[in-house]
């Protein structure tokens, strides 16, 4: 979801709420299939808001169906018709004070409310992110007969043998 921090003032829980209520205020409901606890969907989305620090909310959630977007990627029109665990809340409205949230359906607990860089160093892991500061978008890691992605991989396994 991509929604203006001006919405987080309506609610005494800020950036923590429940993101069902928000989602006739959010640009985009997106489902990204695959992974979306927070040290893979949440560095994710840190990685793509650094690389992408846009003030409007319509442009960077255009911005984000673009470059998440691959084979196993729905949009739907309200955020509670989407079956998963996380939430992601990227609240714009200031480009140099974007913040992200993440919501537990399961629990419906709020995991956290943090800047995109305090995302990467509490749950970055050794994986393969994508790397959108360089251009690189989610339907270019998509698998099958990618020769890119095949000689990441195998670069990135062979490495292993090197530490």
């Amino acid at each position: 979801m991509v929604i203006n921090r001006k919405y987080a003032s309506e609610s005494e829980l800020g950036f923590a709420q429940n993101p069902a209520y928000l989602s006739d205020k959010s640009c985009v409901n997106m489902y990204l299939h695959h992974d979306g606890y927070p040290e893979w969907q949440g560095i994710q989305l840190a990685n793509w808001v650094q690389a992408n620090s846009f003030q409007d909310s319509n442009r960077l959630a255009s911005k984000l169906v673009h470059d998440m977007y691959y084979d196993s990627c729905y949009l739907f029109p309200e955020a509670d018709q989407i079956d998963h665990q996380y939430t992601y809340v990227v609240w714009t409205g200031d480009k140099d004070d974007i913040w992200i949230s993440c919501y537990d359906q399961y629990s419906s607990k709020n995991v956290f409310v943090l800047k995109p860089h305090k995302i990467i160093s509490k749950y970055i892991k050794d994986m393969e992110y994508t790397d959108f500061a360089n251009g690189e978008t989610r339907l270019g890691m998509s698998y099958g007969d990618n020769v890119q992605y095949h000689a990441k991989e195998l670069i990135r396994e062979l490495k292993k043998f090197t530490k």
